[in-house]
Formats: C-alpha cells, sequence, structure tokens
C-alpha cells in the first residue's frame, strides 16, 4: 500500500511539473524566431516598419509588381524571419499580386516579444489597417501558413478582404494539445488561436490547402475547418505532402493561380 501511494504521488509530482513547464514554456515551444541585424538587406522588396505599441514597430517586406491587381498579406509560420521565409513566396509570384510580409515580434527586425494573444491579433490588424491604405480591401488576399492560419482566420472574421487562403492549418492550439498531450488543462495554453471559432463567421471565399502526410497539423484538422464552414470554401489536398513542403507543392501554386481573380 505504502508503495502504491508513492508511486501516485510520484505521478502527481510529474503532472503538477509538466502543467508548469507546458505553461511557462510554451512560448518557447510554439515560437522559434530568428532576429536579423538591422544592417541585413534583403535580396528584394522594400522594407516597411509599422508602429504596434509604444515605440515598438513590427518589419515588413513589401515586394510589388509592375501592374498589380492587389495584395497578398502573408503570415508566415512560427521559424526564422522574413529573411527564411522570402523563398516560401516563389508559389505566391507571378499571379500579378504585390506580397506583403510582416515579421511577428521577435522575429527578422520587428522589435519586442510575443506576450500574448490579443497582442498578436492586435498587430496584425495594425498591418491590414496599413495596407487599406494603400489597397481597396476587395484587393487583399489574407493568406497564413501554419502558425500564420489561426491570426489570418482571426483577421478575415473581423475585417472585410478579398478572400482567405488557408496553408496546412490547424483548428486552434487547444485542438492540437489535445492530441498530444490531453492530460494537460486546456487553461493552460496561453495561445489559444480558435481559429475553429471565427471560421464560420466568414462569408468571403476560403481555400485550405494541406498534406495528407503532414506530421505537425494532421490533414483532418482542414477537415475539421472546413466543416464549420461549407459556404462553398474547398479543401485543396497535396498528396503525400508533409508541413514544410505545402508552400513549394506545384500544385499549392497552379491552383492558387485558379483562385486569383
Amino acid at each position: 500500500m505504502k508503495a502504491l501511494k508513492r508511486f501516485a504521488w510520484f505521478i502527481g509530482v510529474v503532472y503538477v511539473l509538466a502543467c508548469v513547464g507546458l505553461y511557462f514554456f510554451q512560448d518557447l515551444i510554439i515560437f522559434r524566431p530568428q532576429p536579423l541585424p538591422e544592417n541585413h538587406h534583403f535580396r528584394t522588396g522594400v522594407e516597411v516598419e509599422i508602429p504596434v505599441e509604444g515605440e515598438l514597430s513590427i518589419n515588413a517586406l513589401w515586394i510589388r509588381e509592375a501592374r498589380s491587381k492587389g495584395v497578398i498579406l502573408y503570415l508566415h509560420g512560427n521559424r526564422g524571419s522574413n529573411r527564411r521565409c522570402l523563398r516560401q513566396t516563389r508559389g505566391m509570384q507571378g499571379h500579378g499580386y504585390d506580397i506583403f510580409m510582416p515579421d511577428y515580434r521577435g522575429y527578422g527586425k520587428s522589435d519586442g516579444q510575443i506576450y500574448s494573444e490579443n497582442q498578436m491579433h492586435a498587430d496584425v490588424q495594425k498591418v491590414y489597417d496599413y495596407l487599406k491604405q494603400h489597397y481597396r480591401e476587395s484587393q487583399i488576399i489574407v493568406l497564413g501558413y501554419s502558425l500564420g492560419t489561426g491570426m489570418a482566420t482571426y483577421l478575415t472574421a473581423h475585417n472585410d478582404p478579398q478572400q482567405l487562403v488557408l496553408v496546412a492549418p490547424y483548428m486552434s492550439m487547444v485542438n492540437l494539445k489535445n492530441r498530444w498531450a490531453p492530460f494537460i488543462p486546456n487553461f493552460l495554453v496561453k495561445y489559444q488561436l480558435k481559429s475553429e471559432d471565427w471560421i464560420d463567421q466568414i462569408e468571403q471565399p476560403i481555400t485550405l490547402f494541406h498534406g495528407t502526410e503532414d506530421q505537425v497539423i494532421p490533414y483532418d484538422s482542414s477537415e475539421g475547418l472546413l466543416e464549420l464552414n461549407q459556404k462553398g470554401n474547398k479543401l485543396i489536398t497535396l498528396q503525400g505532402e508533409g508541413h514544410r513542403g505545402a508552400l513549394f507543392n506545384p500544385l499549392f501554386k497552379r491552383q492558387l493561380a485558379v483562385i486569383l481573380p
């Protein structure tokens, strides 16, 4: 009996430590930024500084077409910076649209660091408001990849862009957590990013791309999101594709050419 009590006590301690660890270290798990020196020079595009809070600003890269139909607001994933993510835009280029890429706080040349979900949403809203000074909303396509899909879905639900494109999206961070660690209480997830709560508010066209071999965000996440908003939206399946290859899949560029007017 004493051995059983010791074992139960040990399991309890491990559980508490796991919960505390997730709460305090989830920023390190979710966000993998790559800061860049101020003298870093991008090989293309023009840098823009967008004030977000006090003296802090978001650094964005603006790649413009000679004759532009509008702009793709690209919200990238959780790793690196615009230096790493620039090559991810190859499939978005050549369609007649400018590309606008903000780096999140602490990424690239952007100031500060991410500290809350509300702050993340407020920052991308300021980016969107900046774009509205240069484009009509009907010319703005919101495109999110991986981590960026949560903010892209939120942004579209609260604004009126032309359309939303999601590449390897998740239903929510809680949903992802429950796949790998269901024993951790949901309230400990600071960044819940509930696309599943916002997607049904969207009236604009939504196109989802997802690889069937995605081991980071499973394919059925896109199926779940599509089920929540069936207003003529579509899921384009990238057969045999993993998570990091989705944006480079030839089908992604071909289908993007179809859905962009």
